[in-house]
């Protein structure tokens, strides 16, 4: 078995987890909005920190799901209408380049978005009294993830795209 089809088991077995990641996540944002709208209408009786753990679910769910989509290649992509217009050597050329870009950003957003969780993130949210780390480290964490996964696939899209190709039955 060779090195990609390895690292394409580990990082699908990441996937798979952040998806379930995802789906708690979203369990508890359900939870928590739902028993929060009783709470407010039917019984007068408000929470003080629902709105603000909310939002960090939502901060979570939304780099969550952005490493599943790199991961799966769902995201919105022009590439259609550059690929139309050139042969396959520059069309894969041009991938090349841009999933070479794409790791160099995940990678710096990865540094210094680490940076700033480190030096900001002892702060305390102000209603849930949560330490600001917590939300904020889901994007350095995820960033990390689809830098991962960027390099991956501009190591595929060099040395084994062919290999690929070949292998998937007609």
């Amino acid at each position: 078995m060779n090195i990609v089809r390895i690292a394409d088991k580990v990082l699908d077995g990441i996937n798979i987890f952040l998806e379930f990641l995802m789906g708690i996540l979203m369990l508890m944002l359900v939870v928590i909005v739902t028993s929060e709208v009783i709470r407010r209408y039917i019984f007068h009786d408000p929470t003080h920190w629902a709105s603000e753990f909310c939002r960090f679910l939502l901060i979570w769910m939304t780099f969550t799901g952005a490493s599943i989509v790199t991961r799966l290649a769902t995201h919105l992509s022009m590439g259609f209408t550059i690929h139309r217009f050139v042969n396959k050597t520059l069309s894969r050329l041009i991938r090349i380049f841009v999933v070479a870009a794409v790791a160099v950003v995940m990678i710096v957003l990865t540094y210094y978005s680490g940076r700033v969780t480190l030096l900001a993130g002892y702060r305390s949210a102000p209603m849930t009294g949560m330490p600001m780390y917590i939300p904020w480290i889901s994007l350095p964490l995820n960033a990390a993830i689809m830098s991962l996964y960027m390099i991956a696939e501009l190591l595929k899209e060099i040395f084994g795209r062919e290999e690929t190709q070949q292998e998937v039955p007609a």
